[in-house]
């Protein structure tokens, strides 16, 4: 894999920490649109640390490893998203990011797998469809005014 594609990887990588970091705890209070975005926006903003501290994989095998590392914060943020209650006229949009979420991350599990099987084509088309999947994302995180998560 060249280092392009590589650092293509490492973006399919972001866009699944950007998808599934809108997570806060929620309750079953409805949130207003200002206190859902900032609260995303802050967890996002903990999240972009954590990815930046992974650090850019040099090798296939660093991008596992990252992969592997970041995986089980994105379940986690996954988990934490569906608690949050977004204003009603916005639950639908944080409902998809959800769903965005949940496929990215099986998106990323299968491009372990791939890595890990050194199945480049198969590779390339889940990092096809996670850019497709982080455009939508990055879509709706600025409709939902959370600008940190949609970097």
């Amino acid at each position: 894999m060249t280092k392009r594609r590589l650092g293509t990887v490492v973006l399919l990588a972001l866009g699944a920490v950007l998808v599934l970091s809108s997570c806060g705890g929620g309750g079953s209070k409805r949130l207003t649109k200002e206190q859902f975005a900032a609260k995303a926006n802050t967890l996002c903003a903990a999240f972009n640390k954590q990815v930046k501290a992974a650090g850019s994989p040099a090798t296939i095998a660093d991008a596992i490893a990252m992969y592997k590392t970041l995986l089980p914060a994105d379940r986690k943020l996954i988990a934490d998203v569906k608690k949050l209650q977004p204003p009603a006229n916005e639950a639908a949009d944080a409902k998809r990011v959800v769903t965005l979420g949940e496929e990215q991350a099986t998106r990323v599990e299968a491009l372990i797998a791939a890595l890990n099987k050194n199945d480049t084509k198969q590779a390339n088309t889940l990092i096809a469809g996670g850019d497709a999947n982080q455009k939508e994302s990055k879509t709706i995180f600025t409709k939902l005014g959370a600008p940190e998560c949609a970097k």
